[in-house]
């Protein structure tokens, strides 16, 4: 144990011996997520919805229509049928809500099922005005289970119900889908730098093998098993201390709510830090030289990042690319995110995490079979 954090201290003194270091890999991240976040920011006007009424003489669908222009994220839009697929493909409007044929009667009779939203980019179109159809949808269920299925009843109930003279339930849910869609871009990049960390792992090692320091270090007393774990240790450190200072600036200095417990996120990022610094090793295993190394990180990180959504929604994306997306780490790590900020609970993201751990034992062990089985020790370039 003592060899071990002997060998971590000194891997993060190497590291940190380059002020320049410091900046790279603990401010710049910082720095970029603020970048992040202001763009995203300065993009929050209105967006453009349509809708297309089939029960025109529906009270309580005209109704619904003003509560939704009485929204100030959205500029509505009244609709045809034959125009939604023009309108939607060329971006006239982000996504189109259709209110079905006896929509009033439905919800009278406490028999509707669900109204149809059609876009084609996903839920960042369509997350906070789903949330909000949901909630203005059940508060009429509830109102008709209230009078049971009785119409005068009903009606009289909803009068009070548009008064605010009878409360339902608690004060209408803030709209947080742009917070969401900021957060989840920042992480994208965050996980971009972690990946970019793996290069660290990657290039001390080489670098001690180059200078034959490497070897010097086997000679010793001290196991190999003792030297990746140091390694593993310290850019795991350094990881812990970037994930926990982005996330203190976005929630306490810049009080941006990210849709997620800070304690939680912390958990998610080390994880996927965790993937990060084995990849590292397995990048390493494979390498017969640093330009190699580098080459090879290049080509994994990029694409990956791209495919798995870390820059843009992977919604946007062909069908075949979301599938490729299921085969890389980074898409469980925002996919474990995402689902804590619809609401579930950290219990239902363990598998997302489950599946992370199973990235990193298999860059682990892989990485750990190559570097045994090889009898390669020439200097490196």
């Amino acid at each position: 144990m003592r060899n071990l954090l002997i060998l971590a201290m000194n891997t993060l003194k190497i590291t940190f011996r380059k002020k320049s270091n410091i900046i790279v890999y603990l401010i710049l991240p910082v720095v970029i997520i603020i970048f992040v976040m202001t763009a995203y920011g300065s993009s929050s006007s209105k967006i453009n919805i349509g809708i297309n009424n089939k029960d025109i003489n529906g009270a309580l669908a005209k109704d619904f229509i003003e509560e939704i222009k009485n929204q100030d994220r959205y500029r509505v839009r009244m609709v045809e049928e034959k125009e939604i697929n023009k309108l939607v493909a060329d971006s006239s409007v982000e996504c189109v809500l259709t209110i079905p044929e006896n929509f009033d009667e439905s919800i009278y009779n406490n028999n509707f099922s669900k109204l149809d939203i059609f876009t084609i980019k996903g839920e960042d179109a369509t997350g906070f005005i789903q949330s909000y159809v949901n909630y203005y949808i059940k508060n009429l269920l509830s109102l008709s289970k209230a009078s049971d299925n009785n119409k005068d009843s009903f009606n009289k109930l909803y009068v009070g119900f548009k008064t605010e003279t009878l409360k339902l339930s608690t004060n209408l849910v803030k709209d947080q889908s742009l917070n969401k869609r900021v957060a989840i871009a920042s992480i994208g990049f965050l996980i971009m730098f972690m990946l970019q960390g793996a290069s660290t792992t990657a290039g001390l090692i080489l670098k001690e093998k180059r200078e034959r320091t490497y070897f010097r270090i086997f000679s010793s007393p001290v196991d190999s098993k003792i030297y990746i774990g140091a390694n593993i240790l310290a850019n795991m450190f350094m990881m812990l201390i970037q994930s926990i200072l982005v996330i203190v600036s976005m929630k306490y200095i810049f009080n941006f709510n990210m849709g997620v417990p800070g304690l939680q996120l912390l958990v998610i990022l080390v994880t996927f830090g965790l993937v990060c610094v084995t990849l590292g090793i397995f990048i390493v295993a494979f390498s017969s030289t640093s330009y190699q190394a580098s080459t090879m990180a290049t080509i994994i990180f990029v694409p990956t990042c791209m495919i798995s959504g870390c820059y843009w929604p992977k919604e946007l994306m062909p069908d075949f690319m979301q599938k490729i997306a299921n085969f890389l780490p980074q898409t469980w790590a925002l996919e474990a995110i995402k689902q804590l900020q619809e609401g579930k609970t950290f219990i239902d993201v363990i598998p997302c995490l489950a599946i992370l751990i199973a990235f990193a034992l298999s860059f682990f062990l892989i990485g750990m079979y190559k570097m045994k089985i090889s009898s390669n020790v020439k200097n490196f370039i």
